[in-house]
């Protein structure tokens, strides 16, 4: 995978894109990456005389005097761009005009009104870019330590968890792997007894610590971990993170558009707006 040269970051006025900020200085600070800052202004939705015209310039004086606080130290130089238009739009139109190879944005993990990057919106961003997106939904301190991988064992998934060791070079993971376990057979097929219950049950959860086994060999090594769902997977998924502590979840995509990809999916599109933690989705390139 090729080096990071170019992290874009969209802010807006919340606490959380001064947070995406952070983490976005910080990793460009590691990657020696250069860094591009930008602020989307939406247009109003109703117009009115009492209205007063934006003053862009204005806005961006602001802007860059937030900006300088908060790189005060690390000092990086960087690019500010301040453009009115779709959130969405705009963001993805200049990852792509800037060849970004990093999207940071902050983001609660559900709709605020008082935020242009919250919920659906951030869903967007996701769909139709073509690079790895960072949401940021936790105080910046310091750098991630522990990442969390849900993977289905496909060739985007990994390619996923290697994008986030080249990214976060320092933290350990853990991959976790959720199969079906014998109660979602039983209901879908057939009665069957609590002997064969338990027999399906070792078979199926040695089936898939072998399977998780070949699918760590092949990408470095980690902690393992297995869930066994019966109904909800989301829910499970959801309960797991919250109890692991971990920092960062890693998610794979096979691409933009694919409704029926880990990411785009009902799961994952369901962990990126429920995970308590920071969220990392790794998009392919276009081909």
């Amino acid at each position: 995978m090729k080096k990071i040269n170019q992290i874009l970051v969209a802010i807006d006025r919340s606490a959380m894109a001064a947070e995406a900020l952070k983490r976005a200085i910080s990793i460009a600070k590691e990657k020696d990456a250069q860094l591009i800052i930008m602020h989307v202004i939406e247009p109003s939705f109703v117009e009115s005389p009492f209205v007063h015209a934006i003053d862009e310039d204005a806005i961006k004086k602001q802007l860059i005097e937030q900006i300088d606080q908060l790189n005060s130290e690390a000092d990086l130089k960087y690019i500010l761009f301040v453009e009115s238009g779709s959130s969405a739009a705009s963001i993805t139109l200049k990852a792509q005009k800037t060849k970004a190879d990093l999207l940071v944005i902050g983001t609660h993990g559900k709709d605020d009104i008082k935020s242009n990057y919250f919920g659906s919106t951030t869903l967007k961003i996701i769909q139709n870019t073509h690079i790895p997106v960072l949401i940021v939904k936790n105080e910046t301190k310091n750098m991630y330590e522990k990442m969390l991988a849900p993977t289905n064992l496909s060739d985007y998934s990994k390619e996923s968890i290697l994008f986030a060791n080249i990214l976060f070079n320092t933290p350990s993971m853990k991959y976790l792997y959720a199969f079906v376990t014998v109660d979602e057979l039983q209901a879908l097929r057939y009665r069957i007894s609590s002997e064969q219950k338990d027999q399906f049950k070792e078979e199926l959860l040695s089936d898939a610590k072998t399977a998780l086994e070949i699918f760590i060999k092949k990408i470095g090594e980690g902690e393992m971990a297995l869930i066994g769902y019966r109904a909800s997977i989301n829910e499970d998924l959801l309960e797991y993170i919250i109890k692991d502590k971990s920092d960062l979840l890693v998610l794979g995509s096979k691409g933009v558009g694919n409704l029926n990809s880990f990411v785009f999916g009902s799961t994952a599109s369901y962990l990126v707006q429920s995970s308590p933690i920071d969220v990392l989705v790794y998009v392919p390139a276009s081909t």
